[in-house]
């Protein structure tokens, strides 16, 4: 019986297991410059393998004529640790949020749900095993499902809200993600398959840090706005439509660097960068870091009171900070000639740089 037993959960399992230590190894070799991302990618790893413990102790126990204390471990862990994957999920999603203290209001539900799973072996509230080790559910034995679906949806709806400051990809990312998720917990659920939720997580959580790993190469590391070699690609592709670009400088950096250090300089461009991410509201708005302290933004498919608009929320984000920059802007249309539309840009950005007072 336990060879059986033990056979299904290798031949269930080696696919995961495959994908855990692939991905293991890519976190060992590569790390990214937000040590944030790091850590939540390591902590969504380590989540899956101890979920994975938790569903091989259930389906062990379960094949079981009676039941143990065990049954009970394996399945409200199972639930408990579905719910925080995508936590970090979403957390991975908002990363450039983590100092918004409503962020971790996504935590509520999963307590709520470690509250009524953790207690359900005295209270049957959630769900009971009987002697002969049959799963009963109890009057909420849905809780963990709807706790887990509300997680999905927030995803899901927190992707397209904050679609304006990811790209495309990402976004796609994350939509096949969630649905790849939905699926598996249809077929585990409906057709009695297991492991389905697991193996489903740990490639989505694969796939999630491929899209990282990949956009290094379109993405500079320390904002996380689009690079330079990004910048020139991008144009190529889309300077015949009516772009406008907007040139920003970070005002006063060097005396940030001499007099707090290059860690308070970094900090501070990465809050600039953010800045001018959150300003751009409108899908049509891309950010790049093109120099050292040097930003473009195009906005392309606009009209010059966009870029107005988007110059005076750029401006209202960095008085939210101890930080100041300075903006020019100038319109290309189909003919126009591309270097001088942005020394335009530049020119205007240092004349208002001329008549700020630096930082």
């Amino acid at each position: 019986m336990d060879t059986e037993i033990w056979k299904d959960i290798f031949v269930n399992n080696f696919a995961t297991w495959v994908v855990v230590l692939s991905l293991l190894f890519i976190l060992i070799g590569n790390k990214f410059h937000d040590k944030y991302t790091n850590l939540l990618f390591y902590l969504f790893l380590g989540t899956i393998v101890l979920l994975d413990i938790a569903d091989i102790t259930d389906f062990y126990y379960f094949n079981l004529d009676y039941v143990t204390p065990w049954r009970y471990v394996g399945s409200i862990s199972g639930y408990i640790l579905r719910s925080v994957i995508l936590v970090l999920l979403i957390l991975i999603l908002l990363r450039r949020e983590k100092r918004n203290k409503a962020i971790w209001l996504i935590w509520i539900p999963l307590i709520i749900e470690i509250v009524f799973v953790s207690t359900t072996p005295f209270t049957h509230l959630v769900y009971y095993i009987r002697e002969d080790n049959q799963f009963m559910r109890g009057p909420i034995g849905y809780l963990p499902h709807f706790i887990s679906g509300i997680y999905l949806i927030v995803l899901i709806v927190f992707t397209f809200i904050f679609s304006s400051r990811f790209d495309r990809t990402e976004v796609m990312t994350v939509c096949f993600i969630s649905l790849f998720a939905i699926a598996a917990t249809i077929f585990e659920s409906i057709f009695s398959y297991k492991f389905l939720i697991t193996a489903a997580l740990a490639i989505s959580c694969l796939v999630y840090y491929l899209y990282f790993y990949v956009r290094q190469s379109r993405i500079d590391e320390l904002t996380g706005v689009y690079n330079r070699q990004c910048f020139f690609s991008d144009i190529e592709k889309i300077k015949h439509n009516n772009l406008f670009f907007v040139m920003t400088d970070f005002n006063g950096l060097k005396q940030i660097n001499d007099t707090k250090g290059h860690a308070k300089g970094d900090e501070a461009l990465a809050t600039l960068a953010n800045c001018l991410t959150i300003a751009a509201s409108n899908k049509n708005t891309r950010v790049y870091r093109v120099g050292g302290d040097e930003f473009t933004v195009v906005i392309y498919n606009a009209k010059e009171e966009d870029v107005k608009e988007y110059v005076n929320k750029a401006h209202s984000e960095l008085k939210k900070t101890p930080y100041m920059a300075s903006f020019g802007y100038s319109s290309y249309k189909d003919g126009d000639s591309f270097d001088e539309c942005l020394k335009h840009s530049d020119v205007e950005m240092y004349k208002d740089k001329n008549n700020n007072h630096e930082k």
